[in-house]
């Protein structure tokens, strides 16, 4: 047996202050007197499959609290909902959305009860249940090509897309690669110019500057000065020989003052540059920034934008080509998802005749005389994840009416359908609720039931609320449920408790009769 729910703990639902049940494997049942609160326990679940909790808090508190601790596989969780003041849905203490809850819960749990969302009405969950009756691989044959066929088209799309935009892509590159590459930008060179732009708006300052400095170092005194003191000085040094350095420092600064006066003279005659010099630096300066403006910030990156553009232009080329080769592999894989599809189909129809054959076989016994059910295959107008059809079941209740959509049986009905599909193709979650799947059974279509779903629990966890001696008699647990004045207990019943419980279901008394015989159902189960 798979995975199970092991424990339950409800907190101010309804009249329920506080409960909580341990499971067991197997057949678990709920019974109590009519109205003692059994089926709250089913609303508690119903919960964290994401039902509504209009009505539902109790009088002990701002919040009702669900919190169930499942065993794996697939996997430990403890899964929980607080509703009220403060509403929170919890997957193993962290909190999660309410959409998360529920997948989590659906994971682990299946619950087929009046007034809840029940998990047969989904399409899904109908052709869950019919592919699992499908040969090995083939449903997942028919996905992998679906898939493939998908890519290839959302493929198709963005380069139908990028073609039909191409035109207008490539025109707005092409001008922004040839104004870049129009304009000559060089690494540098924006300092350059603004070096040579301000050299250009203080050449005045510059000129009467440089002008002052040659009259300065042109004046025949300072060049004298420097020469007379050479003169003394190499003088000197013919006395002491370690003032001719110096002498010649001196000799080599009046050079040297000769030189800069010359380099001043000349570069004096350089400022007579073409007026119109500046204006030709500020339009360049004015359109690297707008390049960078619009391509920067800098004017690497105005360079590594035309460089991206070509690489980008390069890259839509030969576009064409490939969308032709989309084309060609879709044209193969339509012709492969249609003909996996029609296998997927066949398989199903055949799947569907042996379901409806066992299901013909079922329901009678299960107290729905004469009902019939059918497997509707839908096709659809293009093909899905899932084939090329829908999948919904539909079931007449009696012979006089036409099979109808399930949502038209009663709960106790609808119920009993999902224990047999549950037979018959052994797909539900590892723990199952049933509720009123009893409704309006009795004699020996109560013992059939009872049997049915003693065989459903040898491979999942089956939890029943149930007023039937027969189905309680074959459970591995067995809970009471009772009104009290200090509201609903629920408690796990052995032996003469046990005993007397099966008494009450099968005569409403504890009369000697009715306890001798819930013995001789208890000891036939071994339960006693």
């Amino acid at each position: 047996m798979g995975g199970m729910l092991r424990r339950l703990e409800v907190q101010n639902l309804a009249v329920i202050r506080e409960a909580a049940l341990d499971f067991a494997p197997g057949l678990n049942v709920l019974t109590g007197e009519t109205g003692a609160g059994k089926s709250l326990l089913v609303d508690a679940l119903a919960l964290l499959l994401g039902g509504r909790a209009e009505g539902l808090i109790g009088p002990y508190g701002e919040s009702l609290l669900v919190t169930a601790f499942f065993e794996g596989p697939p996997g430990e969780a403890v899964l929980s909902r607080r509703v009220g003041a403060r509403s929170t849905p919890r997957v193993d203490g962290e909190v999660v959305t309410l959409k998360e809850l529920q997948a989590e819960a659906e994971r682990r749990l299946s619950l087929h009860a009046q007034h809840t969302a029940l998990a047969l009405l989904s399409p899904r969950r109908q052709r869950e249940a019919l592919d699992a009756l499908l040969p090995e691989g083939l449903l997942a044959a028919y996905q992998e090509a679906y898939a493939r066929r998908e890519a290839l088209l959302k493929e198709k799309a963005a380069l139908e897309e990028s073609l039909k935009a191409r035109a207008e892509r490539e025109d707005l590159l092409r001008y922004q690669i040839r104004e870049i590459e129009e304009a000559r930008v060089r690494p540098g060179e924006e300092e350059e110019l603004l070096a040579l732009a301000e050299r250009l708006r203080h050449l005045e300052t510059i000129r009467e500057r440089l002008a002052r400095a040659l009259a300065l170092l042109t004046e025949r005194e300072a060049q004298d000065l420097l020469a007379l003191a050479a003169k003394e000085v190499r003088a000197a040094a013919r006395h002491d020989p370690a003032l001719e350095a110096l002498a010649e420092e001196l000799s080599g600064a009046a050079e040297a003052v000769r030189a800069v006066a010359r380099e001043l003279e000349d570069h004096l005659e350089g400022l007579d540059l073409d007026p119109e010099e500046l204006d030709r630096v500020e339009a360049r300066l004015s359109l690297l920034e707008r390049l960078k403006r619009k391509y920067g910030p800098t004017l690497a990156d105005v360079l590594a934008h035309a460089q991206k553009a070509r690489e980008e232009l390069a890259r839509m080329e030969g576009g064409e080509e490939r969308l032709s080769e989309v084309e060609r592999l879709l044209k193969a894989l339509h012709e492969e998802v249609e003909a996996r599809g029609q296998a997927l189909r066949r398989a199903r129809e055949e799947a569907a005749r042996r379901l409806t054959e066992g299901m013909v076989r079922e329901l009678p016994a299960l107290g729905l005389a004469g009902a019939r059910f059918a497997v509707v295959l839908e096709p659809l107008p293009e093909p899905g994840p899932q084939g090329l059809e829908a999948v919904a079941f539909r079931v007449a209740p009696n012979p006089n009416l036409p099979p109808a959509p399930l949502e038209a049986l009663s709960g106790g009905e609808l119920s009993r359908v999902a224990l047999a599909l549950a037979l018959l193709t052994g797909t539900e979650a590892p723990t199952v609720v049933f509720d009123e799947v009893d409704a309006g059974v009795g004699g020996e279509t109560a013992w059939r039931l009872a049997e049915r779903l003693k065989r459903l629990a040898e491979r999942r966890q089956v939890l029943v609320v149930t007023h039937l001696p027969q189905v309680a008699a074959v459970a591995q647990r067995h809970f009471r449920v009772t009104k009290t004045p200090e509201g609903v207990r629920v408690e796990p019943l052995a032996g003469e408790a046990r005993v007397q419980e099966i008494a009450r279901l099968l005569s409403g008394a504890y009369t000697q009769a009715a306890l001798a015989h819930a013995r001789e159902l208890l000891e036939a189960q071994g339960a006693l």
